[in-house]
């Protein structure tokens, strides 16, 4: 028999830290924003104003699922609302729960809000994989805990499948783009005057989590050259309201064995970086920049370039290269995959009612431009 308890309070985490740790390495797919230590992180600088409902379910004393929750004032123009949500707050692609039973967790933990004391306007759980959409697996237990689930698409986002070999990928490139990778290829790499260096320490449990601060400010210098210098947005990895979350990310993920940190030097000079995160093979790409020199000399295509010969050679799977600036990607990605949502609108509160509606139209106008995959091509059209 299974049973639910909710955690509110952040140092109450500290007592599931092994379980949740068991529960994310039998979790296919899992992320470094699925750690406790990203969590953790997240509410230390991102936590006020929200209200922590992290969901536990229980067989007998073990631990079978987590279903990490929060209540999220946000501003609309009818006023602020509070949603609940995932706390990715777009920091990542993808999330989800940790169970060893994902449709059963999830349904157990829908219930036990539904019978609780309503915090919240909305529900929203976003940032569904594609693989949710299609099993059905929020809107299902959605629907079996009592709420009426509407699907929809958060984003999209651009991945690169590192299926068969570098050259089979090249092959699959334009005409344009492959000349160009070629003659850079020869001109630079070859004479050694362009070399990709990429960290990858395994991780405190290997005793290999030097956190390797040198490479870590040559990326953030290397930022601050860039566009990402004069961003006012909060979102780049150099800017002064998220310098601190940054960095905390940067421990953790170096001692989970999670961090990627590509840096590209010209001429024995720093010139380019990629700051990832990576699981199981599967890479995320946080930020990425480019020098005054890379730019003059072109190395923003061989930096990229490098980036996935060398996954290729390692064995990588995939690279998710993040929601957003489609045309800069375009020519790399091998797929666009749909960053799903599911929405529950409570019909006693009208602000939400209101939100439906433009939401609902939203899903018509990206119905009408082919942007919704088939599952919720169906439910568009109510099949």
């Amino acid at each position: 028999m299974c049973r639910v308890l909710e955690i509110n309070q952040p140092h109450d985490l500290a007592y599931v830290r092994c379980n949740w740790q068991r529960l994310w390495n039998s979790t296919p797919g899992a992320n470094f924003f699925q750690t406790l230590q990203w969590l953790q992180i997240y509410w230390k600088h991102f936590g006020e104003d929200k209200r922590m409902r992290v969901i536990l379910v229980l067989e007998g004393e073990r631990l079978v699922g987590v279903v990490p929750l929060v209540v999220v004032n946000e501003s609309t123009r009818l006023g602020k609302i509070r949603v609940l949500t995932y706390p990715l707050s777009d920091w990542g692609s993808h999330f989800g729960i940790l169970a060893e039973n994902p449709q059963q967790a999830l349904s157990l933990a829908l219930e036990h809000i539904y019978q609780s004391r309503r915090d919240w306007d909305l529900i929203d759980l976003r940032w569904l994989s594609e693989e949710d959409l299609e099993q059905n697996l929020t809107s299902g237990a959605m629907s079996q805990a009592g709420f009426v689930p509407n699907a929809g698409i958060w984003k999209e986002t651009a991945f690169i499948d590192f299926d068969g070999s570098w050259d089979d990928y090249l092959r699959a490139r334009s005409p344009k783009l492959r000349a160009e990778i070629r003659r850079k290829l020869r001109k630079f790499h070859a004479t050694e005057r362009v070399q990709l260096y990429r960290y990858r320490p395994m991780g405190i449990e290997y005793n290999d989590n030097d956190p390797r601060w040198d490479l870590y400010r040559t990326a953030m210098e290397i930022a601050e050259q860039s566009w990402q210098g004069h961003s006012t947005t909060g979102t780049t990895i150099s800017h002064r309201t998220v310098r601190c979350y940054i960095q905390d990310c940067h421990v953790a993920a170096t001692e989970l064995g999670m961090l990627d940190l590509a840096i590209l030097t010209f001429d024995g000079e720093p010139a380019g970086f990629c700051y990832n995160y990576c699981a199981g093979g599967y890479i995320y790409g946080l930020r990425r920049g480019d020098s005054e020199v890379a730019r003059q000399n072109g190395l923003g295509t061989l930096l990229t370039a490098m980036l996935i010969l060398d996954s290729y050679e390692r064995g990588d799977k995939a690279l998710d290269m993040g929601t957003g600036s489609f045309e800069a990607k375009r020519r790399w990605l091998t797929r666009i995959a749909t960053v799903g949502r599911m929405t529950h609108y409570p019909i006693t509160v009208p602000r939400a009612q209101i939100l439906r509606l433009k939401h609902w139209w939203q899903a018509r106008r990206d119905l009408k431009n082919g942007r919704l995959p088939d599952s919720l091509n169906d439910k568009a059209q109510g099949k």
